[in-house]
């Protein structure tokens, strides 16, 4: 016990109460964490490779010399750091099944389980450090088109802000009538191919209520990101 208290003391690590060989708890735990960590990751990489898309084309991973391009396509700008945050996701938690399924350790010292875990668990760490390398490299280097962002938003010509419309209209005319107005009204503005500022301006119970000043600012994104900036602002700080 002396030795063990003196090695745990130079390592600066806690000294198990019993001995542990078969309660694998610690380690299943540890393995645990870093199967969070690795699926968070994985949704990371899944929307930035999703917004690299031809499509989309909101963001861009940092290009480097070398870095995402293709043997054949010289116009390909492929999100591989994505391609590691996802790949890291789909194989952690088979990892950390195997790990779940090494706890029921027989007696003092287990045969078969415990060895199962000298690949697995070096194994999980490799994998989500990598991962977390890729994702400071990814993340400090963002490239953000918001030009890209307005575009893609002002695709639906108005639609996608009907809401904001129909909260204000609904404390002058009441929530039924005012969806129901707004929900015909976006019916009309998809039939007909319009925005939906023109339609909502052709319509004598809503201009009656709204003014044109006040129809600009409802349809406009930048006033309608709610508490967006708060999210930002706790990330940031955490």
């Amino acid at each position: 016990m002396p030795v063990a208290q003196a090695l745990a003391a130079e390592l600066q690590l806690s000294l198990p109460e019993q001995p542990w060989h078969t309660q694998r708890d610690r380690l299943v735990e540890l393995a645990s964490v870093l199967g969070l960590i690795a699926g968070s990751l994985g949704k990371l990489g899944r929307d930035i490779s999703l917004l690299m898309q031809t499509e989309a084309a909101e963001v861009f991973e940092p290009s480097a010399p070398g870095k995402g391009g293709s043997s054949t396509m010289p116009h390909k700008r492929n999100p591989v750091g994505a391609a590691v945050l996802i790949s890291t996701a789909t194989r952690v938690p088979g990892l950390v099944a195997t790990m779940f399924s090494a706890m029921p350790q027989e007696h003092e010292r287990s045969l078969g389980l415990w060895h199962a875990e000298w690949e697995t668990l070096p194994e999980i760490c490799r994998l989500v450090s990598g991962a977390l390398q890729q994702a400071l490299l990814v993340s400090e280097g963002l490239e953000v088109d918001p030009q890209r962002m307005a575009q893609n938003l002002d695709l639906t010509q108005g639609l996608v802000l009907a809401e904001a419309v129909s909260i204000v209209l609904a404390q002058r005319l009441g929530r039924e009538t005012a969806h129901h107005l707004l929900e015909q009204c976006c019916k009309r503005a998809v039939a007909e191919g319009r925005h939906l500022r023109a339609v909502l301006a052709d319509e004598p119970q809503i201009t009656a209520e709204l003014s044109a000043a006040e129809l600009d600012r409802l349809l406009d994104p930048a006033h309608y990101l709610g508490l967006a900036q708060t999210w930002v602002t706790r990330a940031v700080a955490e």
